[in-house]
């Protein structure tokens, strides 16, 4: 069985991207730099995206010299029709407060800055596949810091048309400190589900290659988990959400070849075979992503004297 540990995340609500993708290639230095643009836009959240440039993989990575891009002209359209010029909030990162994309209409980001070239990437908002059903009755093997739980959900997939999917899990539990966090939550999937996914690495990722027009039914694990440092006679109630998300292609695509470039090590050693991301960047890099989401959710009493949890 696995058991993967907690990552700190500052807001559950949002996918948040990568501001730079690190292009691995032998003649980096001689070639131009471009402008990166990285988004995961959804009806549920405001129009937000970060904007960087290309990054040598041995450059300077320091605080004063992250490639993030501030002053930029970032502007969005709304089915060829121009809605806004996005305003920067600093590191990067560009919104339309108040603004939230709608199902059936093509979103267009272009970005203009310095002697860069200009950037474009279009995306769309894809239908909503709710969740039917879900249930997380199971719990398996104890491990040091918690329990294993399984979480079934179950979905029907739209016939006739492709689908993407990711899943995702935040809890909310209170810190070594004292102070009630959003933790990303790492999922695996059983070994009779693992046929369907391209991935669980951390999130799951599909598609409906296999789950065309059906219902489907998933056996997720991940773990309840308890922070070190606790006081053994405290007890409180841990906050969890499940986002299954329906992703646009292009959005898939990105993700899957990130994780491979990942898998292969490609994040701490520049001297793998050179890993392709995927980009529906024109001019430049990146992805404009969209995606529509449901949420599922539960809360668990947390024992840390008994290890135990109980569901509620």
């Amino acid at each position: 069985m696995k058991f993967r540990r907690l990552s700190f995340v500052f807001i559950p609500a949002l996918i948040i991207l990568s501001g730079c993708v690190k292009i691995l290639n032998e003649d980096l230095t001689s070639k131009e730099k471009r402008l990166v643009l990285n988004a995961a836009v959804g009806s549920d959240s405001v129009f937000t995206v970060n904007l960087s440039h290309t990054f040598n993989i041995f450059a300077d990575e320091s605080a004063n010299n992250l490639p993030f891009i501030d002053g930029a002209t970032v502007k969005l359209y709304e089915n060829g029709n121009f809605i806004v010029k996005l305003e920067n909030t600093g590191n990067g990162y560009y919104r339309y407060d108040g603004f939230f994309p709608v199902m059936g209409k093509e979103y267009t980001v272009t970005a203009s800055y310095g002697g860069y070239k200009t950037i474009e990437a279009k995306t769309s908002i894809p239908q909503k596949v709710p969740i039917a059903s879900f249930d997380t009755t199971t719990v398996t093997q104890s491990y040091d810091y918690g329990n294993q739980i399984i979480a079934n959900i179950k979905y029907n997939d739209p016939p006739g048309v492709q689908n993407f999917y990711m899943l995702s899990c935040y809890v909310k539990n209170k810190s070594p400190e004292g102070e009630y966090v959003w933790y990303k939550n790492d999922l695996w999937v059983s070994e009779t589900s693992k046929l369907l996914f391209d991935n669980d690495n951390g999130d799951i990722l599909w598609s409906d290659k296999y789950s065309d027009g059906k219902e489907v039914t998933l056996d997720i694990g991940f773990a309840f988990w308890y922070p070190e440092g606790r006081n053994t006679t405290e007890t409180d109630t841990l906050k969890y959400i499940f986002q299954f998300k329906s992703i646009t292609k292009e959005f898939y695509t990105y993700l899957k070849s990130l994780n491979v470039y990942y898998e292969t090590g490609g994040a701490d050693d520049p001297f793998v075979e050179p890993v392709v991301i995927y980009s529906n960047v024109d001019n430049g890099y990146g992805i404009l992503g969209g995606y529509s989401q449901d949420t599922a959710g539960f809360t668990l009493i947390n024992v840390y004297g008994d290890r135990k949890g109980g569901g509620k």
